[in-house]
């Protein structure tokens, strides 16, 4: 008898993309299989159908910010039925960068929907030990965003310090908005967010932050942090401009092989203290916890869900009326 089939977003290469039915994945030893009920599109993802993530590896099933429901998993079977999240980055834990406990930079590093295939899809595996129930008070949806806040943990471990400090997030999308929140419950004295988005702004003020139209005004407050939040290449020398000399910059946005000049002088100059962010591994549990204990809301950040079929539209230009986070949802969704 064959096995069954499913329904899933393929990436072939450069702007060669489509939704195909393929067959469904069989899990292997350690593995669950999980049948997706929402899965999320990033900028990382947007870049991948866009032909611009030049580190791609095709063909590729995207899809690393998920919620879903377990269909088997033999080494947890009290998680069949159950509604789960997971965390996406399985290192080797044998390399260089492992054994230092650096284990993001793992130098073989396994990772939902870039080197196995992703949650864009109606099914996928992942290793069983990776997943977490999604708790009854957060949504499906909402469960998607617990990746990005994973990072923004991670970026916010890479600023250190963060008590009684300037804060500047650069970018109201999904992570600045997360960052800043973040930002503010470690105690920071001020958080400012440069947005251009009139949208984006408000959201920022509902969430208690202090919103500016633009990196000018942050570059005349000169915060003694500031996250870059972007993933635009360009904004990379007005923003170390905008960090108060002897501050801390923390470059959390992918900009791909974009390139952009800057003077070396004005980190030298100003002694300031450049930190990058690569993903966020093993911060699933202390997502959960601020969520749920309230210091994270994620359910602002959503708009509404679309059906897996309708995909293309995160590649059209909305302009300000761009949602942070979109959401799509499969036929498994209904049953949960």
């Amino acid at each position: 008898m064959s096995e069954p089939d499913m329904l899933a977003l393929v990436v072939r290469g450069p702007l060669a993309h489509g939704l195909e039915r393929i067959p469904r994945p069989v899990p292997g030893p350690g593995e669950a299989l999980v049948a997706v009920t929402h899965v999320a599109v990033c900028g990382t993802d947007l870049r991948l159908l866009r032909g611009t993530l030049h580190d791609a590896d095709y063909p590729v099933i995207p899809g690393h910010e998920w919620a879903g429901r377990v269909l088997s998993a033999p080494d947890r079977p009290e998680l069949v039925g159950r509604a789960v999240v997971g965390d996406g980055i399985t290192p080797c834990r044998k390399c260089e960068r492992c054994a230092e406990g650096a284990f993001n930079l793992c130098q073989d590093l396994d990772e939902v929907g870039f080197t196995r295939p992703g949650a864009f899809a109606e099914a996928f595996t992942i290793p069983a030990a990776n997943l977490r129930l999604l708790p009854d008070a957060l949504s499906g949806a909402e469960g998607c965003l617990l990746e990005p806040l994973c990072v923004a943990l991670h970026a916010v471990e890479r600023g250190p310090g963060l008590s009684g400090r300037s804060v500047g997030v650069i970018g109201a999308g999904t992570i600045g908005l997360l960052i800043g929140q973040l930002a503010r419950a470690a105690g920071a004295r001020s958080v400012t967010v440069a947005e251009p988005e009139v949208r984006r702004r408000r959201l920022a003020a509902e969430l208690g932050l202090e919103p500016v139209p633009s990196l000018a005004e942050l570059e005349s407050a000169l915060p003694e942090v500031v996250f870059d939040a972007t993933g635009v290449a360009s904004v990379f020398p007005d923003g170390l401009r905008a960090t108060r000399p002897g501050g801390d910059y923390v470059l959390v946005g992918y900009s791909g092989e974009e390139a952009t000049r800057f003077e070396p002088s004005t980190v030298m100059l100003r002694e300031v203290t450049v930190h990058g962010v690569l993903s966020g591994y093993d911060q699933l549990d202390k997502a959960l916890e601020l969520v749920l204990d309230g210091t994270v809301r994620l359910g602002p950040l959503l708009d509404e869900n679309l059906p897996m079929s309708e995909y293309r539209s995160v590649l059209k230009d909305r302009g300000g009326d761009a949602p942070l986070r979109t959401v799509f949802t499969t036929e498994a969704a209904q049953t949960v």
